[in-house]
């Protein structure tokens, strides 16, 4: 399974600020992707036409569009430095705000810490994007000036067994990109790959398969139409985590009881692994007041919007072969 480099973010209880999709992000943490070929996924959908600019643009090493944004600001610097400080007037308070680490080798790591207007945002491994989706008391607002300061705070290096602190490397550069947001239709999509499209793998957590989870819930789209919504009602059981997978770019709207919980989005044909929380510990009453309890009959609908290909969301037991 490709992973794009994407990297879990520690973030203290924001998980109303933070946008809930990481890709990868539920994979990665698990640290093993089960790559068994979902049955019945389809590999000759016709995907959305492409308008993608050849050669892709960058602008101080980010690519002007990802994740649906375009890149409007951006700065590096040198690790030396340590310090990248970006400041906008914001249009919109839909920003995507990347960073990026280089140089450092296969076996350093560095953490970074990320704030705006001198308010903590988000912190963790260095590289790769957030979506905000609240910016309460951040004084954060439209046609206001906002200062985002990205610190390196540490580095890591493994060790052979384990990842140790190290002093953070003088070589190397790092980044700091804000982008707005765009509508899909004026996002410039990557052509479609030649020949049919590949199978994706299987999107459940590591050491969990269909034999060995049968309580987890598995919604595919119609191999007929693949942007038909799908809607299954069933025996709600404790869920780990919410994995979506996409053959072509597009979104899926994840809905549980009628509330969206999140939504799985892909801009390219990777094949990448969309995460996302699941209720346990009472996640999702604090977050969307959803009170699911074990035996509650509970309604999921997957509403597919501009993809073109075959789909797949499963929500994860707690545990092998409990919850679903």
């Amino acid at each position: 399974m490709r992973l794009q480099g994407v990297h879990t973010k520690v973030v203290a209880r924001r998980r109303r600020r933070i946008a809930a999709w990481i890709t990868c992000a539920v994979i990665a943490l698990a640290g093993i992707a089960v790559a068994a070929v979902v049955p019945g996924l389809r590999t000759d959908a016709t995907p959305t036409p492409a308008d993608s600019p050849s050669p892709i643009r960058t602008v101080e090493g980010f690519p002007e569009y990802a994740k649906g944004a375009r890149v409007v600001a951006a700065d590096s610097a040198a690790l030396s430095e340590r310090r990248i400080e970006l400041t906008i007037v914001p249009t919109t308070l839909d920003i995507v705000i990347f960073s990026r680490c280089d140089g450092t080798g296969d076996t350093v790591k560095l953490d970074e810490r990320l704030s705006v207007n001198g308010h903590f945002l988000v912190g963790g491994s260095c590289g790769g994007s957030t979506r905000p989706t609240s910016w309460a008391g951040l004084d954060v607002a439209v046609g206001r000036s906002a200062t985002f300061v990205l610190t390196i705070s540490a580095a890591k290096r493994f060790d052979g067994t384990d990842m140790v602190p190290v002093a953070i490397p003088d070589s190397g550069t790092f980044g700091l990109a804000l982008g707005v947001r765009i509508p899909f239709d004026q996002y410039p999509l990557p052509p479609r790959p030649s020949g049919p499209l590949a199978p994706s793998p299987q999107p459940l957590m590591a050491g969990c398969t269909e034999e060995l989870c049968p309580d987890a819930a598995t919604v595919r789209s119609d191999p007929a139409d693949p942007r038909r919504p799908i809607t299954r009602t069933l025996t709600w059981k404790t869920t780990d985590s919410i994995q979506m997978v996409a053959q072509t770019p597009g979104l899926l709207h994840v809905r549980v009881n009628g509330v969206e919980v999140t939504t799985g989005e892909w801009w390219d044909y990777q094949m990448s692994v969309v995460g996302m929380y699941g209720d346990k510990d009472g996640a999702w009453k604090r977050d969307f007041g959803l009170d699911l309890k074990p035996g509650d009959a509970a309604t999921i609908e997957i509403v597919p919007e501009h993809v073109t290909g075959a789909w797949q969301v499963v929500f994860s037991p707690t545990g092998a072969g409990v919850g679903g």
